[in-house]
């Protein structure tokens, strides 16, 4: 019987393929006027989305979940889209929640340096406070952590970078491994392809350790590894004082309402909280995702294009601390019984766009394929990668209710080292942006959302 269906469904499809009629050519209409409203340099929307972007990355800093600045940042971000016309605006207060504020930290080396020096360092996110000094116990794998004595000793963790999926587990599982095996401290390479003597911070299994765990750079990691080599012995403190503290946030919401099946909706978003390492940590991670969907609304808006599904944006709160009170959990457990068609989250950069990436049945992922290449080969977005839609807040509805996800494919390599070479450090600035990608997303999320919101006929639910 499936087989039959998806014999249907497939000639469905090539029937459309094959079509000409005025709805393809209006369809297309659409998709160009996106394109020359964004890319015309005359156009008010041309370099929009990152001068909204610098706008809040320089007013208003990074933005910890919880924080002033976050407060700060969500408030003007709700003010500023209720200018924007939409059908309807909103935030949803996700009531007590527990956050966490970085105190005064370091590492010193104290030996075998004769002057102490200070080593670049940032806490893991919700490290407990403390100070401990140590003879330095480097490993490279936790293998290694079985086989080497470590007790009374601060670990470092020198792994070898092999993309993000691999190295997240040693500053996640790492700090709580090494007090299991008598550690009193943990140092971890920073997760990153490159680091630039800039640390990399993140969360880890706070719940699950007691002494400081933090981060130091690629450089200083591996030059411990040479001095333990030679057979130097290598003698740190580690310095923190972070504190957890009660407050609370909001997700901000701006919908497009749909003229035939309103009741269907597409979600769009990103997370507008960030870490606090830097001067204006959260540009790229991820107020870029955060803006990128916002202009993509606000131009089908502005257009007056009206799909025929509600299209509706979201600025999550609470991504970066994983907690199961964050934006994305109060939004799945509080809208989980809404109709969603699909859910789009951009969180992996704002480089040139060339596609997406997909998690659904394999009809809808056929449909959306068609769509794609039928209408966005021109922008050169029209690339289709199935089962690699997922992205963490996206994830988090998928879970609840089977939502298929959506992601923005972009310029980088495999391992996306170039994303990972400033995420979440002090490099994740404006600096790192580029207007005409910015805007090449913008084009490919209003394209991509708006063919989807407006096809003529039901969605596939496998």
């Amino acid at each position: 019987m499936k087989f039959i269906i998806l014999l249907v469904f497939t000639f469905c499809v090539n029937a459309l393929m094959l079509r000409s009629g005025v709805k393809d050519k209006i369809t297309e209409g659409v998709i160009q006027q996106i394109r020359e409203q964004i890319k015309n340099p005359q156009s008010q929307y041309y370099h929009s989305a990152y001068n909204r972007l610098a706008y809040y990355v320089d007013t208003f800093g990074p933005r910890l979940w919880g924080s002033e600045n976050m407060a700060d940042a969500v408030d003007a971000l709700y003010k500023d889209i209720e200018k924007m016309g939409f059908d309807r605006v909103w935030k949803e207060n996700l009531g007590e929640i527990t956050s966490w504020m970085r105190g005064e930290e370091s590492v010193t080396l104290f030996e075998p340096r004769q002057i102490p020096q200070k080593l670049n360092m940032i806490g893991l996110g919700w490290t407990p406070a403390g100070v401990v000094k140590g003879e330095v116990e480097v490993v490279h794998s936790f293998e290694e952590l079985k086989e080497k004595d470590v007790r009374g000793k601060i670990v470092c963790f020198n792994f070898e970078w092999n993309g993000y999926g691999s190295a997240i587990a040693f500053r996640f599982a790492g700090p709580v491994l090494a007090e299991k095996a008598g550690a009193i401290g943990t140092m971890i390479r920073s997760v990153a392809s490159v680091s630039i003597a800039s640390p990399h911070t993140g969360m880890t299994d706070y719940e699950n350790i007691k002494y400081p765990a933090v981060a130091i750079t690629v450089e200083d990691a591996d030059m411990l590894d040479r001095m333990k080599k030679r057979g130097q012995k290598v003698v740190v403190e580690i310095k923190t004082g972070g504190q957890q503290y009660k407050t609370t946030s909001d997700n901000v919401f701006a919908e497009i309402k749909g003229y035939k099946y309103p009741d269907e909706i597409l979600l769009m978003g990103g997370h507008w909280d960030s870490w606090d390492v830097g001067s204006q940590t959260g540009a790229n991670d991820d107020g870029g995702g955060v803006i990128v969907c916002l202009e993509a609304l606000r131009i089908l808006n502005s257009l007056g294009i009206k799909p025929k599904r509600t299209i509706r944006f979201i600025a999550w709160s609470g991504e970066e601390m994983g907690q199961n009170n964050n934006g994305a959990f109060h939004y799945a457990r509080n809208h989980g019984k809404d109709n969603h068609i699909i859910a789009f989250e951009s969180d992996l950069g704002s480089t040139k766009p060339y596609g997406f990436g997909i998690t659904a049945g394999q009809q809808f992922t056929q449909l959306v394929t068609y769509l794609a290449q039928e209408y966005l080969t021109g922008i050169g977005a029209e690339r289709i990668y199935p089962n690699d839609g997922e992205s963490v807040d996206s994830g988090v509805l998928a879970d609840f209710t089977g939502t298929p996800m959506l992601n923005n494919r972009i310029a980088d390599n495999e391992n996306h080292d170039f994303y990972f070479t400033y995420h979440h450090t002090a490099g994740d600035s404006m600096w790192m942006m580029n207007q005409e990608d910015m805007d090449d997303n913008v084009v490919a999320i209003a394209s991509i959302m708006y063919l989807i919101a407006d096809y003529d006929g039901p969605i596939p639910k496998d």
